[in-house]
């Protein structure tokens, strides 16, 4: 009777082990997920594939107009209710949404320039797809065929 309960016990431990495993996997993959929660997008036929957080924040405040590559940068923000542009601008900018939006205000009110424009996520595909020096940010979950996934550095 002890030997079958103990026998019992052993069949099920081989299924936690894979069940804890499964679960771990989600939950650094969710983590992962949830850690930035958004992927930079550019147009196909730019080069570039990987870009630093602090040249993200240049393109996307217009301290810069070109990539590192010297190509052209036309940048494309989600509108400023967008939880996804929350999470890119403390991400990248190490500010919140509204503390960039007083930035734009700034330049705007001294008329030194303007933010990029702001569209919705499938709106923010279809810019960067037909524009070559297109940039732009959106969930992880977006489909984004046409546009190129770049990974960010640090």
């Amino acid at each position: 009777m002890a030997r079958l309960k103990i026998e019992r016990q052993l069949m099920r431990l081989p299924r936690f082990y894979l069940f804890a495993a499964i679960i771990g996997l989600i939950s650094v993959n969710l983590w992962s997920q949830g850690k930035s929660g958004y992927k930079i997008i550019v147009n196909s036929s730019n080069p570039v594939a990987s870009m630093s957080r602090d040249e993200l924040s240049r393109i996307f405040l217009k301290k810069s107009s070109k990539f590192a590559n010297g190509h052209s940068a036309s940048p494309v923000d989600l509108p400023a209710n967008s939880a996804i542009r929350e999470t890119f601008s403390k991400d990248v900018h190490g500010k919140s949404t509204s503390a960039v939006d007083a930035y734009w205000q700034q330049l705007i009110f001294s008329g030194r320039d303007i933010p990029p424009a702001q569209k919705g996520e499938s709106g923010a595909v279809d810019f960067v797809r037909s524009n070559a020096g297109g940039i732009g940010y959106v969930s992880v979950g977006t489909d984004t065929e046409g546009v190129k996934v770049v990974s960010v550095t640090d």
